[in-house]
């Protein structure tokens, strides 16, 4: 085999295996409905935008001003999702010069950055961020309890 072929083998394969990868990461805009976020936001979600499809998926859920209520980022990790995760952690704080705080009964790993009012958590290879834009709902307790319906949507 030429080095060439192998070359064009092996460029087919990472195309095949970046899109075998992108077909498993969830849709952002199907974990969660605009009903059940209207039931704690605010200001009622009227639309449902996707941001990014693929790898990663972003949705966001929008009143009808077009202003954002809440968005929702899905991303699947191929590898050490453990690490990646804490490297996310560790970014955020080092950006934001704040401490995360663990949230317990959310996925694996979940965190909540009050600096931003995001909460991320990650189950199995997804790691999801969770973030209202609606001030009376940047609170721990609304964002976890929007990231438990999300994560009950997810498979292992």
């Amino acid at each position: 085999m030429s080095s060439s072929t192998r070359l064009a083998t092996l460029a087919a394969l990472a195309a095949f295996g970046a899109t075998a990868t992108l077909a498993a990461t969830p849709n952002a805009c199907e974990l969660v409905k605009p009903e059940e976020i209207n039931l704690i936001a605010a200001k009622k979600v009227e639309r449902v935008q996707a941001q990014k499809s693929g790898n990663p998926s972003e949705c966001g859920f929008l009143e009808s001003s077009r202003t954002s209520v809440l968005t929702v980022n899905v991303r699947e990790v191929q590898y050490a999702v453990k690490d990646e995760l804490f490297q996310e952690i560790s970014n955020l704080e080092k950006i934001y010069k704040s401490r995360s705080k663990p949230v317990e009964g959310v996925g694996d790993g979940a965190f909540w950055l009050k600096a931003n009012n995001q909460l991320s958590f990650r189950k199995g290879k997804t790691i999801v961020t969770v973030t209202f834009a609606v001030p009376k709902n940047q609170n721990e307790a609304d964002t976890t309890q929007i990231a438990k319906v999300i994560e009950s949507r997810l498979g292992k």
